[in-house]
């Protein structure tokens, strides 16, 4: 990977001279004073993520940014009778983590949601809903619960009976944790009325048993035909959603996040907290991309904004889910011969789609488009050679998100075309257990390829899909380096060759996460002139087992050389 650019040394150097300058314009004087930091980490194993200095012990810190890497000896002269020390105690520090693909209000909300993932059965599912529906004011809607059927001792999907049974008088609209499906109970599917006389949608479907009758089961759009009448999120709530979800983050050593298909009720909400002052993670916002004239009409661009909140990218979906049964495939499925996926409703017509992708490039938006099987990822491919055939060429960094399962003639493709990756390793792990039940084991061998694309040369960006997965960087890295399925069957790894190092893993989730964001001059790295976002780790997870690395935890989150996460003393571990 390049170094940095001329004009982000030029930045870093006139950083330094900046606070050298304030030092003399407060009264600190070099030829007889320290200059002073606010703020100085010492005693670390440092791994700064810049090739041109790899390790140091210390970090000093000015404002929000970082003003000197190095030795222990040469941080501490910056210190002053206010700077703020802290002793890693020979821990290690890392760049903060950058969640390249979250959902954050989603993820706040199920924070304090029934909880599905876990249920063993569709009646232990139903019976955790009614718990939680007795709960609720009257009126209230059950919804999130992120339950997988192939977490059932019987993988049967549930239906709307089952919820009846425990939650007859509350509307109830569930949905699977990969979010490309969902069970309604009868009470949701009659104030929606979805009857057995309900058409299909466009790039969805419904559930029907053996009379026609819908069972509950929604797939892709045909959820909207309940989520249309769900009751609107308040304000209140949006603030409770996003506050419970930086607090997680700050906890999970999460410094940046990536919020995908974000609404602008949500965004404006986080424009309120931003102003506040209370935002202690930074976010860039991907608004759908059905919505790009919104942005367009007033002039955003890719990466507009400050620091801390940022719009000018757009969210769009080309198909469904392996687990639904709705990722768009070449080939049919192996185990339901008759289907190869479906396209969204976004993608029909697709000159619909192509018109709004070449309008929103042209007025400089960032297109960061949902694709998961092999079809689908070839025709978003498609689509981004003819959006630049009609802008040109420029620096513009298309996104795939999730990017799963790649034809082998793609990924040259994606290096041609300069298309970012953006991947979920946690995925890999979690579908690990059952996808070759799906697919298949010759398409298995391109499904989650960390190590082909980068021996393509085609950048990643990490993350999650919290709350489809854990916001836990230590479970993703673990994922990345180990690949070993959650149920324990695939301990060396579910195809084992797309294995990638810790080190290749850290990176891709901090410097490449920032590049997918236009910020990788600003953060990504521990280096002078850059933002001071920085984790401080209980273990040492370039030295020990990768096996291991799911048992290390976060001990200290800096966001721009604030403390916004610190674990109680007790709860550490002794110094290595």
């Amino acid at each position: 990977m390049a170094g940095p650019s001329f004009l982000a040394r030029f930045i870093n150097a006139c950083l330094w001279t900046t606070f050298v300058g304030h030092l003399v314009a407060t009264g600190v004087r070099a030829a007889d004073e320290h200059p002073a930091a606010d703020l100085i980490v010492t005693g670390a194993q440092v791994w700064t993520g810049d090739e041109a200095q790899p390790a140091a012990e210390a970090v000093a810190v000015w404002g929000e940014r970082v003003v000197a890497v190095g030795s222990n000896k040469d941080v501490r002269a910056l210190r002053g009778p206010k700077t703020k020390i802290i002793d890693a105690g020979g821990r290690r520090l890392v760049p903060g983590f950058n969640d390249s693909h979250v959902h954050f209000f989603n993820g706040g909300r199920q924070l304090e949601s029934v909880d599905l993932r876990d249920a063993a059965s569709a009646e232990e599912m139903a019976r955790r809903i009614g718990d939680f529906a007795r709960k609720l004011p009257a009126g209230e809607w059950v919804v999130g619960g992120n339950w997988d059927d192939q977490n059932f001792d019987d993988p049967t999907l549930p239906t709307r009976q089952h919820i009846d049974r425990q939650a007859r008088d509350t509307p109830v609209f569930v949905a699977r944790y990969d979010g490309h499906m969902g069970v309604a109970n009868s009470l949701a599917l009659k104030l929606a009325g979805v009857t057995a006389e309900t058409p299909d949608p466009e790039g969805g479907r419904i559930g029907r048993d053996a009379d026609g009758q819908p069972t509950g089961i929604l797939r892709e759009s045909a959820k909207h035909l309940v989520e249309r009448v769900i009751p609107s999120t308040t304000k209140a709530q949006r603030e409770r959603y996003l506050r419970a979800a930086l607090a997680h983050a700050a906890r999970c050593g999460v410094t940046s996040v990536q919020t995908m298909s974000c609404s602008y009720e949500n965004l404006a909400t986080l424009v309120e907290v931003a102003q506040a002052g209370a935002l202690t993670t930074r976010v860039y916002a991907a608004p759908l991309e059905t919505t790009w004239r919104d942005q367009a009409k007033l002039g955003i661009r890719r990466a507009f904004g400050s620091h801390d909140l940022r719009i000018g990218a757009l969210k769009g979906f080309a198909d469904g889910s392996l687990g639904s049964r709705t990722a768009y495939f070449f080939q049919p499925y192996t185990d339901e011969p008759g289907n190869r996926g479906l396209l969204t409703d976004e993608m029909l017509p697709k000159a619909d789609m192509l018109r709004r992708m070449t309008g929103a490039d042209a007025a400089g938006l960032q297109l960061c488009i949902h694709a998961i099987g092999d079809r689908g990822i070839s025709e978003v491919l498609d689509l981004f050679a003819r959006v630049e055939a009609a802008n040109g060429p420029r620096d513009r960094r298309f996104r795939i998100e999730h990017s799963q399962h790649v034809a082998p003639k793609d990924f040259s493709r994606y290096r041609a075309l300069g298309v970012i990756a953006s991947v979920q390793p946690y995925h890999a792990i979690d579908d690990g257990r059952w996808a070759e039940q799906r697919i298949g084991p010759e398409r298995a061998k391109t499904t989650y390829a960390f190590r082909t694309f980068l021996d393509a040369d085609v950048r990643l960006a990490l993350g999650t899909d919290w709350p489809v997965a854990p916001l836990a960087p230590m479970l993703t890295i673990y994922a990345a380096a180990t690949r070993a399925t959650l149920d324990g069957r695939r301990n060396e790894g579910w195809v084992p060759e797309q294995k990638i190092t810790v080190e290749e893993a850290v990176r891709a989730y901090t410097l490449g996460s920032a590049y997918a964001e236009f910020q990788e001059a600003e953060k990504g790295t521990i280096e002078v002139g850059k933002l001071a976002d920085m984790v401080l780790l209980s273990e040492d997870i370039f030295a020990i087992d990768p096996r291991d690395i799911r048992d290390v935890h976060v001990e200290m989150t800096i966001v721009g050389g604030k403390v916004v996460w610190e674990l109680p003393k007790k709860d550490r571990k002794q110094a290595p």
